[in-house]
């Protein structure tokens, strides 16, 4: 039999304590000894406005935060007529529950409502002096309060953050997988449309089966993405070398290679920011610049990495310019921007050209 393990208590079972914890306190000062029937009468009714505001701050907070000032009230008068019961409990309740489920203005104004009473009852019916020690206690409870809930607001916040960027993450993935790997399968597929249309059946199933083995790529290439978002790390040397191998069999143009010398030990999200903007960059080389030549170049100098992908220009009409979203270069830059690195993209000579420049330290 596997262990049972004790459930963790929420918020409503907390709130559900502390109320009980308070209603017993109270009631159990209120009656030892009994004070009058002014006094037994304000107390109760001080009790029963604090739980009833507490069952109405989710629903109607206006209305609820209205019946704790009631509850300050009363309880404040059983204070006046019966100093020695512990009428200070309600304000603690009444304080500690503003401070966790109202607005700023409200909660502070019960507050500064329920110092005033601790004062007034203390210096009013000559109480002892240290009794006055409850307002820096409300205080200190409000604060403390105002500061764990401002605490789990930042991290629910933070978690948002973290949860939008990570669909970005995979958003700029997927793109960046179905571009490439589409529109090569696109270059191909109609290269065998009109073949075939020419009456060149042989060279039309052989466009076809290179489709194929695009498409195969392409599905190959979304699990290696699915291993990156869960933490693996592309290897840089051996992704390029494919990507330029794949252009050079799609487009039947030239792509050129470099590598600087001396290792260049690229941070794991470095690493995957230079193979996908080299991806991207092929990608709309094969889609704007028909026929042009390429050249990729990386290298790492002075605790930095270089990557440089540039196109000779089109030598004919790209029919395949209108294709895709244009998210390409954003995800460029937003890839480049998370890693503390620069992209520059825009026309060089007579062609394209992309650059990625970032720290190796991650």
């Amino acid at each position: 039999m596997s262990p049972r393990t004790l459930p963790l208590p929420t918020d409503a079972h907390v709130r559900v304590a502390v109320q009980a914890a308070l209603l017993v306190w109270f009631v159990h000062g209120l009656l030892t000894p009994p004070p009058g029937a002014a006094a037994l009468a304000c107390g109760l009714a001080g009790l029963g406005l604090t739980l009833l505001g507490v069952a109405l701050l989710d629903s109607r907070p206006r209305t609820g935060a209205a019946v704790l000032a009631a509850a300050l009230a009363a309880a404040t008068a059983t204070g006046l007529l019966a100093p020695a019961t512990p009428w200070v409990v309600l304000l603690f309740a009444v304080c500690g529950f503003a401070a966790a489920r109202l607005g700023a203005v409200p909660a502070a104004v019960l507050l500064a409502t329920a110092a005033a009473a601790a004062v007034a009852v203390t210096l009013g019916r000559g109480r002892d002096p240290v009794e006055l020690w409850n307002v820096v206690g409300l205080c200190g409870m409000f604060a403390y309060i105002r500061a764990g809930r401002s605490r789990r607001a930042a991290a629910e916040s933070e978690r948002q953050r973290a949860l939008l960027a990570e669909r970005a993450h995979v958003a700029r993935e997927v793109h960046d997988i179905l571009a490439h790997s589409l529109s090569a399968q696109l270059i191909h597929l109609e290269s065998a449309r009109l073949t075939l249309e020419a009456g060149r059946y042989d060279e039309a199933g052989v466009l076809v089966e290179r489709a194929r083995a695009l498409a195969k790529g392409g599905l190959e290439e979304t699990r290696r993405a699915v291993a990156v978002l869960r933490g693996d790390t592309p290897a840089p040397r051996e992704a390029l070398t494919a990507l330029a191998e794949e252009y050079r069999r799609t487009t039947g143009a030239a792509c050129a290679l470099t590598f600087g010398p001396g290792p260049c030990p690229l941070p794991p999200q470095a690493a995957l920011a230079v193979v996908r903007t080299a991806q991207e960059a092929l990608t709309n080389a094969r889609k704007h610049a028909a026929g042009a030549r390429v050249e990729i170049t990386l290298g790492c100098a002075d605790g930095r990495y270089e990557l440089c992908v540039t196109d000779s220009g089109g030598t004919g009409a790209a029919p395949y310019a209108a294709t895709g979203g244009g998210y390409g270069l954003v995800g460029m830059a937003e890839r480049a921007a998370l890693i503390r690195a620069s992209l520059d993209a825009g026309p060089h000579g007579t062609g394209f050209r992309v650059r990625l420049e970032g720290p190796l330290a991650p």
